[in-house]
């Protein structure tokens, strides 16, 4: 049982910390009139004082006034101003200790304060035990357990004496949880249980390991083995039913845990324990493997469709440059069919003269195709793709309970009739087929002389079917990608410290009003452009379209590469890992990885630190081990699998983002409530050792991005890994939203690839601006309520008038996406994915884009007409591009390629890089300052204006290449920093 929950030395300090700063104190620490009666019977300033603090201090923090504390500055003003005492009074009620104990006597009297004593302290603790079932951080427990002692009027004693018992509440919880999921598991379920760990499917691999193995590739076999595979999970796992919902929590953090057990450690288990983990990784197994069939689903329908495209391209093509030979020769066959008939000769030898009957053949088959009724149609070479889905078809909707809405009706018969036929052609249609959800572009190919063809109607049903879930109008309920907006946007009870995002406080407004202010405001702007249009150079409105001239190049950045220069090199030599240890000792950043099941630190920090290096280079564990002497590759394997996950990389990253928002110097880049997003492509290894996808603009190899967002500090606040081929636009909002720092994000900048008009509300109703940098202006619309005629030369820009109408409509479900994202309940990717996806019939959706057309066309006129937001926010970006640069830098080995096989790794590979280039960010940060503050001491002359210019993303002074071992002893001087290079200047 860990003596102590896991916190790093400055979250231990915060619990019962004094208040101070004028938001808390306020709050806090503001005394009634019952409390100056009592005060007042004190007779001199120094008591009354004295009395005040002591009673504000059980208050809040809620613990004892400690002799000799120093108190914050404003706290002590503030109580002194209530009481009418001077705050210097406080020196002479310091030194009277038994004026302090009557005070605290009368004080615990008159207030109702008590001592953690008997019966309180057995009361918390078995209230402690209770309230630790549904929690699986114990800091949340701690928080609540300090809040009820405060509510309660108990005096807390000392961080460690709850920190003990909330350790020990945490423990017992998860004694019981682990019974009690181990009742509910059956005789036969522990016989099965006991078969996936001891059955092999080969030599080498158990049958656990093989339900966990993520499939290679896309295809209709690895999707029938996801079938096979979900099918003996919900056959040994069945239903868990827990009596009490709050058990969720504890499954999903077994389940996290079970999930980087083997076979073989799972067998070392006590039963009990063994069997409560396994059906809590089956449980969310089931999840992941619902979710992977379904993608995957949607991935053979994307394959479909490209294939068909490419079909076509290549039927064009052919008839493009090979149909006038063609053609010319069919003209021979005529003539020579024509000539042969008139003399009465021999036909077939008259073809033959001109071309083989073959070359006839194929010339004829190609000429029909090329010159079928309509345009060209990809759907009409769709037929060949069918054979995959008649393999599929029918196990893929059997496999799922499928729910939509009432629109979506239609389509689930559809998929009912499918499933009745079972893949079965023999079996007739039925005659009263579901067709009210057939598209009208496929009416041509469903609907031939009077009949239904059967492959188009599957092929339409599994198409409509696919977008249908990437929209939302379609879902599954044991998803957790693809379930129902409703349950999206649902609120769930916190099981960890995540907390609400920092956002701007926006007053709740009805549609109307809203309605009303915006175009009162977007008619104002756009009159305004509108008649400013004659004083503009012409050249910026030709044509009906808007056009921007090049900036000029600022003069004075070009000046401060100079200065950068000189001053990089007064910056000390370093390896990489002696820097890392040096940020270590600044923040204790690897305090927050903690481990899955303890959450304690890693012990053996060095070979961590190994680890990540590994990671953040590209390296790999195995070379780490060999050149590091930090390990071998088993004890890194440790670190990686046990203390790196999505949370403890969160938590690490907001410590350094935090730190390097602190450094003095980093107050010159920025005013920090900026910040920036794009997107970094890596090449994979090949498509056989990563699930990467082809995206032409980089080549022909597979890529993945790694989509980033930093601050105006150049501080990361967050990384997340894309698919090569994905739009950016849905993931804009992940950084600011899902950030763990103390960074107040209020502007965000992203390029063309981050913008759409569902972010442009997302925004707006967030109390966020977002001002991205617009490409090709001159082919965006301009929306307004009026008409268009309104405003005169800018005429030719508009778009549709906007619908007042729908944005009234749904005002209120909009406000509980908004609401949602704002609380964190569900991933901004993901909300904006489905509504991204939505047809342009759903009106929710439809109502979203009308309100981001709203802002998107202030935003426009906005950048129309200023010329310093445009150099702004070219600047930020400018900011994320450099950031980039030290990216590809760090992750250098083998040829920068990522040669992960599944997201997980990727994903784990690119927060170990942001976290390194966050650690050199703020290491650059701090010695930097120290540079200029050197410069400023030896009298040499620099504009300091050019500090701003400055970038803390230099590299060459840190050697990143190969040289990872630890020095065992730094020379430093007395404050614990490396000497800078003055001679070098």
């Amino acid at each position: 049982m860990p003596a102590r929950i896991s916190m790093t030395g400055r979250q231990r300090d915060h619990l019962l910390a004094l208040p101070n700063t004028e938001d808390e104190v306020v709050r806090h620490h503001s005394l009634s009139p019952d409390d100056l009666a009592a005060i007042a019977q004190s007779r001199t300033p120094e008591t009354r004082l004295g009395y005040a603090l002591q009673l504000c201090c059980l208050r809040y923090p809620g613990r004892y006034l400690r002799r000799g504390e120093l108190l914050p500055g404003i706290m002590l003003d503030h109580i002194a101003e209530q009481v009418g005492a001077d705050s210097e009074a406080i020196a002479l009620f310091a030194r009277r200790g038994a004026t302090r104990y009557d005070q605290l006597a009368a004080i615990k009297q008159r207030h109702g304060y008590r001592d953690f004593t008997k019966p309180a302290r057995g009361e918390l603790a078995a209230w402690a035990e209770r309230e630790a079932i549904g929690i699986t951080d114990g800091r949340v427990l701690l928080d609540r357990l300090i809040g009820r002692m405060r509510a309660e009027q108990i005096i807390i004693p000392g961080v460690s004496v709850i920190e003990r018992m909330a350790a020990a509440a945490m423990h017992a919880a998860d004694t019981a949880v682990t019974a009690e999921i181990g009742s509910l598991v059956s005789d036969q379920q522990r016989v099965e249980l006991d078969a996936l760990l001891s059955d092999k499917m080969h030599v080498r691999q158990s049958r656990l390991s093989w339900l966990r193995e993520p499939p290679s590739r896309v295809g209709s076999r690895p999707l029938f083995e996801l079938f096979d595979k979900l099918a003996l999970v919900r056959t040994i796992g069945g239903a868990v039913i827990t009596s009490r919902p709050e058990l969720a929590a504890r499954m999903a953090q077994m389940a996290r845990e079970g999930s980087l057990h083997t076979a073989q450690a799972f067998q070392q288990m006590g039963s009990s324990r063994r069997y409560a983990v396994m059906m809590a990784t089956l449980s969310e197994l089931a999840i992941t493997l619902t979710d992977a069939a379904l993608t995957m689903f949607q991935s053979l329908v994307g394959r479909a469709n490209l294939r068909a495209r490419k079909r076509l391209e290549g039927t064009i093509a052919a008839s493009d440059e090979q149909g006038r030979t063609r053609l010319i020769r069919i003209a021979d066959v005529l003539e020579a069919l024509v000539k042969t008939a008139r003399k009465g000769g021999d036909i077939a030898a008259a073809v033959t003269s001109v071309a083989p009957l073959e070359v006839v053949e194929a010339d004829a088959a190609i000429i029909r195709r090329t010159v079928r009724p309509g345009r060209p149609d990809v759907l009409g070479e769709l037929s060949h793709e069918h054979r995959v889905f008649k393999q599929i078809g029918a196990r893929f909707l059997a496999s799922f309970t499928f729910e939509g809405r009432r629109a979506s009706q239609p389509l689930l018969a559809a998929m009912a009739v499918l499933v009745d036929l079972g893949g079965d052609w023999r079996k007739p249609l039925p005659e009263n087929l579901p067709l009210a959800h057939i598209e009208r572009r496929w009416y041509r190919h469903v609907f031939q002389n009077s009949s239904i063809d059967r492959t188009y109607y599957e092929l339409a049903t599994f198409f409509t079917l696919a977008n249908a879930l990437a929209s939302g109008d379609v879902w599954v309920p044991a998803s957790r990608i693809h379930r129902s907006l409703d349950t999206l946007l649902t609120s769930a009870s916190p099981a960890t410290n995540l907390v609400p995002a920092r956002l701007p406080t926006v007053p709740v407004i009805s549609a109307e009003i809203y309605i009303e202010s915006r175009a009162a405001e977007l008619d104002a702007a756009l009159l305004v452009t509108a008649r400013g249009l004659p004083g503009k150079d012409a050249a910026m409105f030709t044509g009906g379209k808007l056009r921007f001239p090049k900036e000029q190049k600022d003069i004075e950045a070009e000046n401060a590469g100079a200065v950068s220069a000189s001053i990089y090199r007064l910056m000390p030599r370093v390896r990489i890992t002696d820097m890392l240890d040096q940020v270590v000792r600044w923040t204790g950043f690897t305090d927050h990885f903690g481990h899955v099941s303890t959450s304690l630190p890693p012990a053996n920090t060095r070979a961590f630190m190994a680890t990540l290096i590994a990671e953040a280079t590209n390296l790999g564990l195995s070379r780490m081990a060999e050149v590091c002497g930090a390990g071998s590759r088993r004890a890194l394997l440790r670190m990686q699998m046990w203390h790196m996950r999505e949370d403890t990389f969160r938590a690490a990253l907001a410590c350094l983002t935090d730190a390097i928002h602190a450094e003095p110097l980093s107050a010159w880049f920025g005013e920090g409530w900026r910040a920036s997003a794009d997107g970094q492509a890596f090449y994979l290894g090949g498509p056989g050792e990563a699930g990467g996808a082809v995206n032409a603009h980089y080549g022909r190899d597979p890529i993945v991005k790694i989509y980033t967002t930093i601050t105006d500090r150049y501080a990361p606040l967050h990384q997340k890994v894309i698919a090569g081929t994905a739009g950016e636009a849905i993931h804009s909002l992940d950084g600011i939203l899902g950030h763990e720092s103390t960074v107040n994000v209020g502007a965000l900048h992203v390029d063309g690839g981050g913008v759409s008009d569902i972010v442009f509300a997302v925004m707006h109703l967030l109390g966020l601006s977002f001002e991205p940098r617009i490409p090709r202006l001159s082919d965006r619309k301009l929306y307004a309520f009026e008409p268009k005629a309104r405003y005169g030369g800018l005429a030719p820009l508009f778009g549709h008038r906007l619908d007042a109408g729908l944005i009234r409509a749904h005002w209120d479900d909009i406000q509980k996406v908004i609401h949602a994202l704002g609380n964190r309940v569900v991933t901004p990717s993901l909300i904006l994915k489905k509504l991204s996806a939505y047809r342009q019939q759903n009106s929710l959706a439809a109502a979203l884009r009308e309100i981001g057309r709203i802002e998107r066309t202030l935003f426009t006129l906005r950048w129309f007409e200023d010329p310093e937001l445009r150099r702004l926010v070219t600047a930020e970006l400018n900011k994320g591009e450099a950031k980039n640069s030290l990216s590809r830098a760090v992750a250098f080995h083998r040829l920068g390629r990522f040669r992960d096989r599944g997201h997980e790794n990727q994903t784990s590979r690119a927060a170990a890089l942001n976290l390194v280039t966050a650690a050199i960010i703020l290491f650059n940060c701090r010695y930097l300052g120290r540079a200029v503050e050197a410069m400023r001491q030896r009298g040499t002359a620099f504009n300091e204006r050019l500090i701003s210019q400055l970038s803390p993303l230099g590299w060459d002074h840190i050697n990143i290449t190969g040289d990872y071992v630890w020095s065992d002893s730094l020379v430093v001087d007395g404050d614990g920093f490396l000497p800078l290079r003055i001679g070098a200047s």
